[in-house]
């Protein structure tokens, strides 16, 4: 980044960081410096910011709480966007939400004013804008079923739109959005007393389940049924069943607790990562002849 950006950047925002660390800005713990980085709490600067990119020709990447996500080594060459706005409003079983708001707090304070149908989803890490962009789920519920509208803007037209889960096409971890360039702002949730059917509290589960450390959760998505295996089958099973608990490259290893957990034992790097990820997709179809799919967003440098 040439000096004369740096010095618009800073103009602009005066807040803005150079050389930041992005393992300090993702739950894997992994990634260089990013060229510039900034964080924003008021979603009506953000389109001043990606008009500036876009007449300065300045890649940037806009990321949440950085849960589902593994940046490049050699960091980025361009601008990180972390949106922080993280406003949370009840009322009326209806639950609002800033795209930066955590997903597992906003849980707990529907929780905390009678709303039980959202308890499944208490300890996913992460954001809203995140959970809307992957349909995050746990426990038989998926973002899809209670989110009513979110906010999205469109930054090549600079339109913010209301969008409902059947605009944005929401399947099993997936919605319209992955592969593009919207950012959700904010979203329209609803709220119920009734209890879910749950058996152990998701907490207990998670901690009983799930391994600890830096890890970016679930890493591949579980796959779907097909002619050769009608039953649904888990991707931590089918990884297990390959052997692979426990195996390491490099400093990223493949949890012996839960086989689609990939763990940064300490200086763990992107290669090793994705090395570990092709192993594991060889070994799954070699076997099974199942391809598994990615749920992580591997960072490009660009």
């Amino acid at each position: 980044m040439n000096k004369k950006t740096k010095k618009q950047l800073t103009e602009l925002f005066p807040k803005t960081k150079f050389l930041e660390p992005l393992s300090s800005h993702s739950t894997f713990r992994i990634g260089g410096q990013a060229d510039a980085f900034i964080e924003l709490k008021d979603l009506a600067v953000l389109k001043d910011f990606l008009k500036f990119c876009k007449q300065n020709s300045l890649p940037y990447h806009v990321i949440g709480g950085g849960s589902n996500i593994l940046f490049h080594d050699k960091g980025f060459r361009g601008l990180i966007i972390k949106l922080t706005a993280k406003q949370i409003d009840i009322k009326k079983n209806t639950l609002t939400a800033e795209a930066g708001a955590s997903l597992s707090l906003a849980v707990v304070k529907a929780e905390k004013q009678g709303y039980k149908n959202l308890t499944p989803l208490k300890g996913i890490p992460g954001t809203i804008g995140g959970a809307i962009r992957g349909n995050a789920g746990a426990r038989g519920l998926e973002i899809k079923d209670i989110l009513t509208h979110a906010e999205i803007l469109n930054p090549t037209t600079g339109r913010i739109t209301k969008a409902s889960p059947q605009t944005l096409k929401m399947t099993y971890r997936h919605t319209a959005l992955k592969g593009t360039p919207k950012i959700v702002l904010k979203a329209t949730i609803k709220l119920s007393k009734r209890k879910p059917k749950l058996g152990a509290d998701p907490i207990s589960w998670r901690l009983q389940n799930q391994p600890g450390g830096h890890s970016a959760g679930s890493f591949f998505k579980n796959p779907a049924p097909t002619s050769t295996h009608p039953q649904p089958l888990s991707a931590g099973y089918l990884i297990d069943q390959c052997g692979l608990k426990g195996h390491t490259i490099g400093k990223a290893k493949i949890s012996d607790k839960h086989a689609n957990f990939f763990q940064n034992l300490g200086g763990a790097t992107q290669k090793d990562v994705l090395a570990l990820a092709k192993l594991a997709k060889q070994k799954v179809y070699t076997r099974f002849k199942i391809r598994l799919e990615e749920e992580v967003q591997a960072i490009p440098q660009k």
